[in-house]
């Protein structure tokens, strides 16, 4: 590998890199030196870029070197603000190191370029472009590859901002009509030099297989492996139940999809004990859903796993609790077998089971409940569900057991009450259920809403409903035993 000196830009051909060297060592530079590079070196990078290949021979790139302080402030503003709405994409963990990371290098580079892609250019007389009218940018992407390829000979890195408004850029520049942003280019003497690419090292996301994205054009046997569009074997989805939280509670079919996947999304509410089962190296995506606060939204979740399985990744979809009850498993299970990835289902247990077992109720009981039902409190808008069976609802031989309770909790219980739901039967509210901080709330269907909200406990809460609660006890059985007599005015061992 050659080293080079900022004045040593016309080297002896015998201590040149060789292209393998080049293109390994091409690498996203953010970390620049101040010393100036020489305005010939910069001419004669240029000029051999130019002679780079371009569809119909039509040289549609432009480039403008911004020498202007006041010019290249107003790119920098651009810059800082397109970071800031782009990091409303990234929550949890993977929003902390988005704002970690250096993406630009804005604050030493000595040589800034725009490089435009001129629609109007009439140069090539539109040689392949009536089918393909995107070759004019891809042109200039090579001419990029080129410039980058001769800088790093020449010992300089080129680091290729994409985190900014394209249009604003053309303003700030004053671009003709036609002139499309491809690229902006920081170009300057390395601070330091590495073979593998920065967003790997601070761990964003590593370089995938080379036969992720190779295939070759051969007749489909009758059982193939699914292939995406370009004929590359895609991989897969697993739609994961994490359980209410104690991870003991974890199937061993969930532990081996976590310990063999190569990407995990995760929900906000799965327990973070549970992640440690994931298997080192895998990527870890926080895509939580936070009731009412700014989340990622469900498409936004199907796409990104449609696009991790094409790239021939086994991906792990984790939510909490069971996936088939209120997780919107439907949803993904739907864009994944339009997307043609194969995808399957791990269950769990939700976190009803996992509260009652706590409680050590019956959710069912031969004498007071023959049947079990969930409802969920909230629809599409956060709203109380307006299409919920109130009969059923006010049916005693039932437990009800209603998931996503806290905004809506005091309009459900006093349309049940309007519809004939007894006041006083038995309702428990569970916060946190199997993990170290549950919490229980026991009551009736008249004061349960009231009970919790003055507690306003974190985490996620379930409410059950139903004379079989009556019997419900705690770890302090006796405690318990005492709070059911002073609240229902019934022994637990009445039966």
């Amino acid at each position: 590998m050659t080293f080079r000196k900022p004045g040593d830009h016309n080297p002896q051909q015998d201590d040149r890199a060789t292209l393998d060297e080049l293109v390994r060592w091409r690498r996203d530079v953010r970390r620049f030196r101040a010393d100036a590079v020489p305005d010939d070196l910069i001419d004669k990078l240029l000029r051999l870029a130019d002679l780079a290949p371009s569809v119909g021979n039509s040289q549609p790139w432009r480039i403008v070197n911004v020498r202007s302080l006041e010019t290249r402030a107003a790119i920098v503003r651009n810059f800082e603000e397109a970071r800031g709405r782009s990091a409303d994409a990234y929550a949890g963990e993977q929003a902390d190191l988005y704002n970690r990371l250096k993406l630009a290098g804005f604050d030493a580079a000595p040589v800034h370029l725009a490089v435009f892609s001129d629609r109007k250019a009439l140069q090539g007389h539109g040689l392949g472009r009536q089918t393909m009218p995107e070759t004019l940018d891809h042109s200039c992407a090579c001419m990029v590859t080129v410039l980058w390829l001769a800088a790093r000979e020449a010992g300089l890195g080129l680091g290729w901002v994409s985190i900014i408004d394209p249009d604003e850029v053309a303003k700030a520049l004053d671009a003709p009509p036609g002139w499309k942003l491809v690229g902006y280019l920081l170009l300057g003497w390395p601070e330091e030099e590495h073979l593998d690419p920065e967003l790997e090292r601070f761990g964003w996301q590593p370089r995938t297989a080379f036969e992720t994205r190779y295939s070759e054009a051969v007749a489909k046997p009758a059982e193939a492996s699914p292939v995406g569009v370009a004929g590359a074997v895609l991989g897969s989805v697993t739609l994961v139940g994490a359980g209410p939280g104690d991870p003991e509670l974890l199937t061993i079919k969930a532990m081996k999809a976590l310990q063999s996947a190569d990407a995990v999304l995760y929900d906000d509410l799965v327990a973070k004990p549970i992640l440690e089962f994931v298997r080192p190296g895998a990527r870890m995506v926080d895509v939580g859903k936070r009731g009412y606060r700014k989340s990622c939204k469900q498409p936004d979740i199907n796409a990104m796993m449609v696009s991790l399985a094409r790239e021939g990744l086994k991906v792990v979809r984790l939510k909490s609790g069971d996936p088939l009850i209120f997780g919107r498993a439907g949803e993904e299970i739907e864009a994944c077998q339009n997307a043609g990835i194969a995808i399957s289902v791990v269950p769990g247990v939700t976190s009803a089971q996992g509260g009652a077992a706590g409680l050590r109720v019956s959710l069912t009981n031969r004498e007071h409940a023959r049947r079990l039902q969930f409802i969920t409190a909230h629809d599409r808008r956060g709203h109380l569900p307006q299409d919920i069976d109130w009969s059923a609802i006010a049916d005693t031989a039932a437990t009800t057991v209603i998931y996503m309770p806290k905004r809506t909790l005091a309009e459900l219980t006093e349309v049940a009450l309007v519809h004939g739901l007894d006041p006083k039967t038995p309702a428990v509210a569970v916060a946190n259920a199997t993990r170290p901080d549950e919490t229980v709330f026991i009551s009736t269907v008249g004061k349960i809403a009231g009970k919790l909200d003055a507690a306003h406990p974190d985490g996620p809460v379930l409410v059950m409903v139903g004379e079989a609660l009556r019997y419900a006890t705690s770890q302090d059985a006796a405690e318990q035993a005492e709070a059911i007599v002073s609240t229902l005015d019934v022994m637990p061992g009445r039966i």
